[in-house]
Formats: structure tokens, sequence, C-alpha cells
């Protein structure tokens, strides 16, 4: 209806109920595949990430550190310059409803069981690459026998491990890795991994 600071509250309220409502549907399906668990775990990180920013936007509106929220609750309580006047506010609020509903008459309650069905068949968009870039400072070989040694900087000699470009590769190495592990593993908590 309006876009009171009141109504965005209760709905930024109803749609992380929504979500929290669609992550429990979601986990109770046990996904056949390893492909469908994959997109079951992104559509519920997905979920949570938007609820995680809801809530912050919820806090700042909590915070009323503008006083809107506060002026907007005694205004709906009638309060004015003038002073209190209780039926105004209501049959202001009565009109603004009114010419809502006469604009909009086609207007339709959304059912939230209705987007349950066809938000769970939804496929998350997950970033891969097939790309690969050989560093400077290594031997060119394909990608598979890459993915067999990479994980033996042992092997590189320390004349090449004191460069800059290999302290480099090491690093976006090491952020590949992370960012693959957050697309593979979206549930996973990667502070409580990285403490141990």
């Amino acid at each position: 209806m309006s876009s009171t600071l009141l109504e965005v509250t209760r709905a930024a309220h109803e749609d992380v109920e929504r979500l929290e409502r669609l992550i429990v549907k979601d986990l109770q399906n046990d996904p056949p595949t390893t492909k469908d668990g994959l997109y079951q775990s992104h559509r519920v990180r997905n979920n949570i990430d938007t609820i995680i920013s809801t809530t912050e936007k919820l806090v700042e509106i909590y915070e009323d550190k503008d006083n809107a929220r506060k002026d907007e609750i005694a205004a709906l309580g009638g309060q004015t310059a003038t002073g209190v006047n209780v039926f105004s506010a209501f049959y202001d609020r009565l009109k603004e409803i009114r010419e809502y509903h006469r604009k909009h008459p086609a207007a339709r309650v959304v059912d939230a069981n209705e987007e349950y069905e066809d938000l769970l068949k939804e496929e998350p968009v997950i970033e891969f690459s097939g790309e690969y870039i050989n560093s400077k400072f290594g031997a060119k070989i394909e990608y598979s026998a890459y993915l067999d040694v990479f994980s033996q900087p042992h092997n590189i000699p320390w004349k090449l491990k004191s460069t800059r470009q290999y302290r480099e590769y090491m690093e976006n190495l090491l952020e590949y890795l992370i960012y693959f592990f957050q697309r593979t593993e979206p549930l996973q908590d990667l502070d409580r991994i990285f403490s141990k």
C-alpha cells in the first residue's frame, strides 16, 4: 500500500519470515543428486544473505537516528502541532487506504505458499570459470596435470619461491581456493574453519 516507514518495516519483517520458512522447506527436501544438493546449498546461502541485509536495514530503522519512525508513530496517534486529534488521523488513514484500492482494484493478495514451489526449483547462478593461466615462473602444463601438482609447493625450487611473482601467485591461489570453497560449500563457516 503506502510506503510509510512502518509499512516498510512490516514488509521487511514479513520478507525475513518468508525467507526463513523457505529455507526450512528447502532443507527438508533431500536432494537426489550432488548437483541438486549444490543448488540447494546456494539457494539457502542466498536466502541467508538476503535475511542478513534485510535485518541490517531493520536495525537502521529501529535505531531511528532521524526520528522519522517516532514522528510517524506520533502522527498515527493523532498528535499534531495543534494537539491530539485521533479521529482526524484515523479518517486520513482510511481515506489513503480507500484511494489506494480505488487506484489498484486488481491488486491481489500474495499467498506465500504459491511462491515456494517455484523458488525451490530455481537454479541459482553459480560462477565457475574454466580459465587457467600458467604462472610465469612455473612450467607450462595442461590443466588436468596442474590439478595434480598445484598442492605440492615444496617441489618448486627455493630460487623461484623468493620472487615477487611466486608470492603473488600464492596469494591469488589462496584467494581462488577460498572463492572455490565458498561456491562449492556455501553453507560452511569459513571463519570457524580458519580458526582451527
